[in-house]
């Protein structure tokens, strides 16, 4: 199932994206005594993960009943600038308390295919399905339609195997590490975050225009036995036609 749901403001969307992960986590512990999450990077989870550190959040977060993984990672060392584990751990470790061996960072600082395959190796050790079975996955959109590290006519849109892998990118002309698609719609939950008005024309174009995961490669992202949720600002939905949105929104 794919919703939509719509924030006047940046603030109000995070608000709201903080608000389902809390419950999403508390639902997750109660049922299964834990929540695995794989986080994303990007500015828009980054103003989530500074909300979620502040002292108010924290008498109804049990961070020793969860586990958090990254979506993707850039082939750079933990602290890198561009790394999304360390705008993870600037913006959200350094204020909870949660157990180091609760914290699943991607060893990107090996070279890029043994970085992949260490990660999938542990993933498969967290996870004993044939698939991922992540409680959450956090993703956003980049203008050019990819989500995680799966970019337009990459190799890694093909893979049907591997959970985690390295994809180049020959756009930027470099290698990322990524979950790939099958081990995405595997969760029971997907939240996609997109903000701003740079992102209007894609998002029209990702849930109004043809089907074409080559050139939007999240069109890919459909979970097989779990719930998507596109969460985005008025700016980001600005260019959305009036049925898509009732379509989605189940009005």
């Amino acid at each position: 199932m794919t919703k939509i749901k719509i924030f006047s403001s940046a603030k109000q969307l995070t608000q709201a994206a903080v608000t389902c992960f809390v419950e999403l986590a508390q639902q997750s512990i109660a049922k299964q005594d834990g929540f695995a999450v794989a986080l994303s990077g990007g500015s828009t989870p980054r103003s989530i993960y500074q909300e979620l550190a502040k002292s108010e959040h924290q008498t109804f977060l049990n961070w020793e009943k969860i586990h958090l993984f990254w979506g993707d990672e850039r082939h750079v060392p933990p602290d890198d600038p561009e790394s999304n584990y360390k705008m993870v751990k600037d913006a959200l470790l350094k204020h909870i308390e949660i157990p180091k061996e609760n914290i699943h960072r991607v060893p990107a600082e090996k070279t890029v295919h043994e970085a992949a395959y260490l990660y999938e190796a542990e993933l498969r050790q967290f996870f004993v399905e044939d698939w991922p079975r992540f409680d959450l996955v956090l993703l956003g959109m980049g203008t050019d339609g990819h989500t995680a590290s799966l970019f337009p006519r990459s190799a890694g849109l093909e893979e049907e195997k591997r959970w985690f892998i390295g994809n180049q990118v020959s756009e930027i002309r470099k290698w990322r590490l990524t979950l790939t698609k099958y081990a995405i719609n595997a969760a029971r939950n997907v939240i996609v975050l997109v903000q701003g008005a740079s992102k209007a024309n894609m998002l029209a174009e990702v849930l109004a225009g043809p089907y074409s995961p080559e050139e939007k490669p999240i069109q890919l992202i459909s979970p097989v036995n779990g719930e998507m949720i596109w969460m985005v600002d008025a700016d980001a939905a600005s260019s959305l036609p009036e049925n898509v949105i009732s379509y989605f929104s189940g009005s």
